[in-house]
């Protein structure tokens, strides 16, 4: 859907029926435009992941590049990489 968006729909819909669609897109982490389309034309609107698991990922994601830094340095600092290691296996209980 990369083609501008010209046209404006209108619908109605009950206080209630507003507030879950607004809830859900912003758990999606989607406009309510964004999130109405998706669900009119039968796209997979997910959850966004929680704050909390996003920056354990981050973190996850953080010390793997570092082990792999050390890797292509052949700088294999044992204790280093151990730390890292032991950062990951807690972060991936």
């Amino acid at each position: 859907m990369s083609e501008n968006k010209v046209i404006t729909m209108r619908f109605r819909v009950s206080t209630e029926e507003r507030n879950q669609i607004e809830a859900k897109a912003k758990v999606a982490g989607l406009t309510v435009s964004e999130y109405v389309r998706r669900v009119a034309t039968s796209q997979a609107v997910a959850e966004r992941l929680p704050a909390e698991l996003r920056q354990v990922v981050t973190g996850v994601a953080n010390n793997l590049n570092q082990l792999t830094r050390y890797a292509h340095l052949r700088q294999f600092d044992g204790k280093a990489i151990d730390e890292i290691l032991l950062v990951l296996k807690t972060a991936l209980r």
